[in-house]
């Protein structure tokens, strides 16, 4: 393994002498994962360790199919949303041994800060690397080597510019490191606030040559933060604690200038700063604030006399929107997954509906399920399955 790492930081000398410059700054760690820890990491992820043996049969087929997953940590040259160089970080994992079918693009769903995957080399995503692909997993700006600045929520240009400079990158460490080259065969998947990144994405590579858009999955809606405001505000329940760290961002990255006394109260408005950095899980913070958004939301948000922070924060977050009329401009032969339930109790069925009239054309070959009773997290292994079928 030193060796690899020491041969590794040599060709990227040279690359850099040689070229000038590349987008691949350094690997910063890396391990292999067995099978057995990967499923066991995805257990513990979704609360799922209770139905290991429902499972069973599933693992078994796993088992027969899998592999061990390397999983290398990097730093990469790329841009942040005002279009500043930047340094960002971010995961590369690939089959140990055997051929490599393609490359999966994942954008990260919301977590905290300590949990991107080039801090803990690992994410549950780097399961598709078991099948066969090379699995991509930016931390986006404001995690891992970027930390020190404001995490960029809903920026999905920015998102997409991101993941696919990981995606050269990790070209350079395959042709460097591994004497191998990276699969133009790309899969793209985004659950949650990861979607919105992951359609921009799609779109972007729809028109850059040398990238073979295969498919595209989206779990739990193409996140529209307007749309996720209104139904919380009209059901007056949220459980996740997202939105003092939406104002952060769009302060930091939108060009707005909001003021939080304007637009929260009580102990979110005292505890603002370390709620909005993204040092905590969304989901945890709001089962230790409440998820009742009359105790923190501003009381301006249930009147019609609106202060004028509040219609600057969903001018500002109807701006973010990926939902767009007109047709989509993905590729006929890219295949569409989308899994939404019409229970989601975070981000309303709505936005994967929009998003599916958005889509839907010609010979567009979309699958769409519209599930019952399922919460927003149950949505996720779902989600991860749909991949999974696409996959094999």
């Amino acid at each position: 393994m030193k060796r690899i790492l020491f041969v590794c930081a040599l060709s990227l000398l040279a690359l850099a002498s040689a070229w000038g410059q590349g987008r691949l700054v350094s690997t910063l760690q890396e391990q292999t994962l067995s099978l057995d820890q990967q499923i066991d990491s995805v257990l513990q992820e979704f609360g799922l360790v209770t139905r290991q043996e429902d499972l069973g049969k599933a693992f078994r087929i796993l088992k027969t199919l899998g592999r061990d997953v390397h999983c290398v940590a990097v730093s990469y040259q790329t841009v942040d949303p005002l279009g500043r160089e930047t340094t960002a970080s971010g995961l590369i994992a690939f089959p140990e041994h055997g051929r490599i079918r393609g490359t999966v693009l994942m954008l990260p769903y919301s977590r905290e800060k300590s949990l991107c995957g080039s801090l803990r080399l690992y994410s549950p995503e780097v399961m598709a690397s078991i099948l066969g692909y090379v699995t991509l997993i930016p931390d986006d700006i404001g995690y891992g080597s970027s930390d020190s600045l404001a995490i960029a929520y809903q920026m999905c240009e920015n998102s997409a510019v991101v993941a696919s400079h990981l995606q050269e990158a990790a070209g350079e460490y395959f042709a460097q490191c591994r004497d191998r080259k990276l699969p133009a065969n790309t899969y793209i998947f985004g659950y949650s606030l990861g979607a919105p990144g992951a359609l921009t994405l799609a779109y972007r590579y729809a028109k850059m040559p040398g990238i073979r858009l295969k498919g595209l999955c989206i779990g739990s809606g193409a996140y529209d933060p307007s749309l996720v405001l209104e139904h919380s505000v009209a059901t007056g329940e949220m459980d996740y604690m997202i939105y003092p760290g939406f104002v952060r961002s769009l302060n930091a990255w939108a060009g707005t200038s909001l003021h939080p006394e304007h637009l929260f109260k009580g102990r979110v408005l005292h505890d603002f700063e370390k709620i909005a950095d993204g040092s905590q899980n969304p989901k945890a913070l709001a089962e230790e604030y409440g998820s009742d958004v009359h105790d923190y939301l501003h009381p301006d948000f249930f009147t019609e006399k609106e202060n004028d922070d509040i219609r600057q924060l969903k001018a500002a977050l109807a701006g973010l929107s990926v939902l767009q009329d007109g047709n989509s401009p993905l590729p006929s032969t890219t295949r569409v997954i989308i899994r939404h339930s019409k229970d989601d109790e975070i981000v309303p069925v709505i936005c994967s509906d929009r998003l599916v009239k958005q889509l839907r054309a010609p010979f567009h070959r979309i699958i769409y399920f519209r599930d019952n009773n399922r919460t927003h997290h149950q949505t996720g292994p779902m989600s991860f399955i749909d991949l999974f079928l696409m996959l094999f």
